[in-house]
């Protein structure tokens, strides 16, 4: 076995529940002489992917194993899946993705990509602006209860039927996964959105397909509905989205 071989399958020896690890036993598991464990050990240190615990009782993880983790993470982050998730749709179906996270009443864009249809990018990366009626918004005050959003929204709906009305898209959405605003802040501007949360992070984020109510028909509407959804059941089984971890989110009820 080669001593690059060597050097990983120790890294691989490490873990929460052994974080330390002693030249012997190195010596024991990977059966090499005690001379090739330290010299392993000290190549190891020299890089920063372990370094020596104080007082000298062995070897633990160094701080280049630490960022290499960070990579890991922030590659995997809910973020970065919503972002490649967007890509996806916006070649697809060649309308303004957007993605944005919730702010009380509002909410803030994080990104904004167009494809090759053209309708301008409305809303920049970094705008704030009220959650209603957007399906930004709607998706991610779905995940709150109706105390919550009414507190959010206070002073923002406009008498009895207007916070009926919030509602009731509220639900909808809670019930389909995903939510469809027809003629929204714009006249002839519609969109599709879902949102997906990663509960071990606290993060909410939304996303969404922004497109020219007349240049899509029911079929072309229903297929976007349909990979929106897939796209935040993915995210959502894969960070353990308690909504999109639910067995019957695997098909969409009618």
């Amino acid at each position: 076995m080669s001593s690059l071989e060597n050097g990983l399958k120790i890294l691989t020896h490490f873990s929460k529940e052994r974080p330390v690890l002693r030249v012997g036993e190195v010596c024991r598991e990977l059966d090499i002489p005690k001379s090739s464990a330290s010299r392993l050990l000290k190549t190891l240190s020299e890089f920063g992917l372990v370094e020596r615990e104080a007082g000298d009782a062995g070897y633990v993880l160094g701080v280049q194993a630490l960022a290499l983790a960070d990579c890991f993470v922030a590659a995997r982050s809910l973020l970065s899946m919503v972002n490649a998730s967007i890509d996806e749709l916006v070649s697809e179906f060649q309308f303004v993705g957007y993605v944005a996270v919730l702010s009380g009443a509002d909410i803030i864009i994080l990104r904004a990509k167009s494809g090759s249809y053209p309708l301008r990018l409305v809303h920049a990366v970094g705008r704030r602006m009220p959650a209603l009626p957007t399906a930004l918004g709607v998706t991610l005050l779905a995940r709150q209860t109706d105390e919550q959003i009414l507190t959010a929204l206070d002073g923002k709906l406009d008498g009895d039927e207007a916070r009926e009305n919030a509602l009731a898209r509220i639900e909808e959405t809670r019930r389909t996964g995903v939510f469809n605003l027809f003629d929204g802040m714009r006249s002839g501007v519609s969109a599709v959105g879902a949102a997906v949360c990663d509960p071990a992070r606290h993060e909410n984020i939304s996303f969404s397909i922004s497109y020219p109510s007349d240049a899509v028909d029911e079929p072309l509407l229903k297929r976007m509905r349909a990979r929106v959804r897939e796209e935040a059941l993915r995210i959502g089984k894969g960070v353990g989205d308690p909504f999109w971890s639910d067995p019957s989110r695997g098909v969409e009820m009618s």
